[in-house]
Formats: C-alpha cells, structure tokens, sequence
C-alpha cells in the first residue's frame, strides 16, 4: 500500500514539472507576441502620423495613406466628377451635382479620427477590421430635387383618367376612369440619398406604382344611382342673411369618383369650396355712423357685426345634408356655423331717432335685364336709400322716388303697357317698389297700398314664391305703408349690379311684434298664349332677343299676420290675380 501511494506521487510530480514547462514556453511566446505587436503599433502610429490610416474610406473612395489636405483635395474632385443617374427603360437623366453640398472639411477630419484616440486593443480590432468606411453626408437641395423629378416624371408618369360624370342627352352618366401609373418618389428618393454617400458614380433605377383610377361595375352603379338622387335635389347654405344655393349639377361635382373611397363625398373639394363661401363672407366688425342734417339722413352706417364662417364645423353640416339629399333627392338647407364679433359702436349709439337695430330685409334678384333696366334700378335705390319715416307717418314710394321720367334721369326700358312689352320711361323701377313691400313685410308693418302686377313677371319669382310682388304707376298706383313703431324708420337698398341682387332693409327699434307670412296659394292656373315676336328699330336687322320669359295665369293669395307677445296685432291677405303671358321676342330691324 505504501510503495502505490510513492508510485501516485512520484508521477504526480513528474506531471507537474511538465506543465510548468509548458506554461513557461506559452508565456514566453505570448510575451513575444504582444511585444511584437506594440512594436508593430508603436511603428505603425509613427509611420501614418499625418495620414489617414489604413483601410478607411470616404464614402467609397480610399483616403488611407493621404493627409487631410489631399483628402480635401482628393473627395472634392471626385464628387464634381461624380455622376448620379436616374434610368428607366431606355431613358436616363443625370441629377446636378449642385444639389448636394459636402462639408469635406468635417469629412476629412472623420476619416483622419479613425484609429486615433484608441487604446490599443480598440486599435487591434481596427485592424483585424480591415476596412472602415465614412459616410459621406451631404446637405440635399430637396425643393430644387423634387422639382427635378417632376420634370422626369413628366416624361415617365402616365396619370390615367379619373372616372367623371358627364352629361349627354339632358341625362347624366357616370363615365369610368383608366389607371395610371406613377413614380415611387419616395423610394426614389431614399436611393439617391444612398448614391450621394458615395461619391462615386451611381445608376439608380426608377420603379413605379400603380394608380388606381378605374372603378369596377359595382363601383359605376352604386355612383350612378348617387348621381341620379343628387341631380333632382340642391343644397341652400345660408350665412346670416345670404344663401348660396347649389343646384343637383354643383352637388355632382363633390362626389369622390376614385375606386374604395373611404367617403361618398370628396372632402377637399367641398372644404375647398367652402372656403371660397368663407372668404366671400367673412368681415371684421363695422362701427355705426349717422348724421342728419336738416331733417335728411346724409350718412348712415348700421353696426354691423363681424361675420367669420366656421368651415370644418360647416363642413360636417354639409356632409350630412349631401346623405339626406341621396336619399331622396331632396332640397336641404344648411345653416352655416358663424362665429359673430360685436362693433365697438352700435346703431343706437348714433342717434336719438330710435333707430337701433335692422327690423325687416326684403330682397329681389333681376337676373336677364337689359342695361336700361339695371341703370333704372339703381336709380330708384340712390332716391329711395335713407328715406326716413318719423313715427305715425306713412311712407309712400311714389312720393320718395318722385318723378320717373326721361328727364329725371331714367332710360328706356322694357315695360308692360296695355298688355305688350314695349320701351317706356323707369322699366325697373317696379324691382324696388316689390322689394321694399317684402321689407315692409319682414318689418311687419301695416301695409295700407299695395297693387300686384297684371302678369307674373319673371323677375320677381327669381328665389321667390309668386304673388310677393307690388306694382306702382304713378299717379294711380303706389306702395304705402305705415310706421306704427315707436320711433324713426330708416330705409336702406344694398344693390349690386354685377349679380343683379338687390336688398332692402329697415332699420328702428324692435318693439316685440313678430311677423308671419304663410305659404303662397296657387289656383286657377291657365297657360301662356303664344310667342310674340315684336320689331325693335334699336337692334340690329336679323338679330332675335328674348325680353319677357312665358308664365302661366293663376290666381294668388298669402296671409300676413302681425303679432306681439301671442296677441294678434293686424292680419291681412293679399290677393293677385295674374293674366297669362307669353314669351316676348324683340325682332331687330335697324338697318
């Protein structure tokens, strides 16, 4: 047992004099090793003092072994040089190199970092790495760039037709679009961004997408019968007291025509358009000014406050009433989201007359007159503006407007005179008379004169029901009514030519009395006689124009009732009987 336990030690001891050998030799030439590659390192750092080290890059160009100055100098011309080249197919355009700025200073001085202010194992890995590369960064012109690629696009893209309704035989149809296709400029772009980092010439291939632009069958009916509900309805938006009216051929045109819309409705179209709604109406604040002398209004301005339409908020109210109108052709009316700003000076701030605030607005559209008649119309609204009626008297047209002659200033127009349509002093004139009665109505104040028109003339039915209208011929005809409010009424006529609306508004103080018209009643219709064509010796020979538009006969009637706090102040009905009239044509025989 004690010679095995010897036998066990003595090789024990033999085994460890062997690895300590061994261990010896290893660290001899590990020790070697790492001496040698300090020495290497040390070497290597005194031979490239100065330059860049080995293995770096500059973009893709090789800057190793060079100074900072011949980098500069080096990259600099390279990247002049360079060419980037957009292709497809058999096309290719070459982008300017002014579009991308190097800062090769700050480069330079990247690249010259490389392998510096490392410790040594970093620097072994540098090394055993063998290849490092800067990126070569640059400030991208990307306005000028794109603008580029438009152009290239152009001669590229092909953008297809979108589907579109059109109108063919009184009927409208819903015609398909083709697809398109277009650049993936963004996918384009990033390549480029790529390329610029290189520094040496580059080939980038275009790639396109596809543009969806035709609608499958499904697609065509479902818009089809949209188009067929929208076509019978219209959409009124109204801001304060005006009206945009859209007829079934404007509301078509904010249908979303591309394939899986996610709405029916083209929202930017519509926002577009209303914007134009906003611009149109918006206003700031406008202070009150009022100056009477002598008895006469010489200035007067109502406070006005200021009008700022909200348009998203619209837009939704738009949106649903588009719904309504495809479901059943309808005519909707939507109330315009308004944001109002009160003037610093209001109307009764002015004055002492009682004059506060607008109680009644009558208005009247004159669409198709003749210069004479516009001329006469304007006339009458310079006579009749700032009329000013004191309490408990009674306003007559006639005796405001005065005298309706060549002499005081009125042009030939066409008027209705035993029972034709010919030229005579103040045609027009009657636009005002109707308007300032729908005023006076609005107002509700007792209208003590009023005549109806022997014919249903055109333009007083332009926006408006028939039988709202009042003829006067002096002297036997007249409008009158009478100020039963506390205090003075102002009148005061907006009219603008260029869309031929006229309005009229009065101004007083607001004493609780509502007024009421209802519905007009249409009876007794009979149709029109024949055209009539009358000679003209002021056109042209040859030449046919319309100044009368055909209306059928009928019998009229609306109750007008006044109110104040549930008691019925007045009631009245007003009755016209209409003749038939036919379309008017003027023959010219000037030679």
């Amino acid at each position: 047992m004690l010679n095995y336990i010897k036998l066990i030690r003595l090789h024990h001891s033999r085994t460890m004099k062997k690895t300590t050998r061994l261990w010896q030799k290893l660290m001899m030439g590990v020790g070697g090793g790492v001496v040698g590659i300090v020495v290497l390192y040390v070497m290597a750092r005194l031979s490239w003092r100065g330059s860049v080290y080995p293995g770096v890059f500059l973009g893709e160009v090789a800057v190793y072994g060079q100074t900072k100055d011949n980098v500069i100098e080096l990259v600099s011309e390279k990247s002049s040089k360079r060419e980037i080249v957009v292709e497809y197919k058999e096309k290719s355009w070459t982008i300017p190199n002014e579009f991308f700025v190097y800062d090769f200073v700050e480069l330079t001085n990247r690249a010259y970092r490389i392998g510096r202010r490392l410790e040594l194992k970093d620097w072994i890995f540098l090394l055993m790495k063998g290849e490092n590369n800067v990126v070569a960064e640059s400030k991208i012109d990307y306005p000028a760039l794109n603008a580029w690629l438009d152009k290239v696009a152009e001669e590229v893209e092909s953008p297809g037709i979108v589907a579109s309704v059109i109108k063919k035989d009184g009927k409208y149809f819903v015609q398909n679009g083709t697809n398109g296709t277009l650049i993936d400029k963004e996918v384009l772009v990033k390549s480029i961004e790529e390329a610029t980092t290189r520094l040496v010439d580059t080939r980038v291939e275009v790639k396109l997408r596809r543009l969806e632009r035709e609608l499958n069958q499904e697609e065509v009916e479902f818009l089809q019968n949209r188009v067929n509900q929208l076509i019978k309805g219209s959409l009124v938006i109204e801001v304060g007291d005006n009206k945009v009216v859209m007829s079934g051929e404007k509301l078509i045109s904010f249908l979303a025509l591309e394939p899986n819309p996610s709405k029916l409705w083209d929202e930017v179209k519509v926002k577009n358009y209303l914007l134009t709604v906003a611009e149109t109406y918006n206003r700031e604040s406008q202070n009150a000014r009022f100056e009477v002398i002598e008895g006469k209004v010489k200035e007067f301005a109502p406070g006005k406050d200021g009008v700022e339409v909200m348009v998203d908020d619209t837009l939704e109210l738009v949106g649903a009433a588009l719904e309504k109108i495809i479901l059943d052709g309808s005519r909707q009316v939507v109330v315009a989201k308004v944001v109002y700003t009160p003037p610093l000076i209001s109307t009764a701030q002015v004055n002492d007359l009682g004059i506060s605030e607008r109680i009644g607005r009558g208005e009247s559209y004159y669409a198709h007159s003749i210069p004479g008649r516009v001329h006469n119309i304007g006339l009458t609204v310079s006579r009749i503006t700032s009329a000013l009626i004191p309490p408990g008297e009674e306003f007559s047209f006639n005796k405001t407007v005065g005298e309706i002659s060549k002499a005081t200033g009125y042009a030939p127009a066409y008027i209705i005179k035993n029972g034709r349509t010919e030229l005579g002093d103040g045609g027009g004139v009657c636009q005002v008379s109707t308007t300032v009665f729908r005023a006076a109505l609005a107002a509700g104040l007792p209208i003590t004169e009023r005549w109806p028109h022997a014919y249903r003339v055109a333009y007083y039915e332009q926006q408006s029901e028939p039988g709202i209208d009042a003829t006067i011929f002096f002297p036997s005809k007249d409008l009158r009514f009478l100020n039963d409010t506390p205090g003075h009424i102002l009148i005061q006529a907006i009219n603008n030519p260029k869309t031929q609306h006229l309005v009229i508004e009065i101004y007083g103080t607001d004493d609780g009395r509502v007024a009421e018209i209802s519905k007009v009643r249409v009876w007794g219709a009979t149709p029109p006689p024949p055209d009539l064509y009358q000679d003209d010796p002021t056109l042209p020979q040859g030449k046919v124009k319309q100044v009368d538009w055909a209306a059928w006969g009928a019998r009229t009637s609306f109750d007008y009732k006044v109110t104040r706090d549930g008691e019925t102040i007045f009631e009245k009905t007003f009755n016209s009987s209409y003749r038939a009239w036919q379309n008017v044509y003027l023959r010219g025989t000037k030679n």
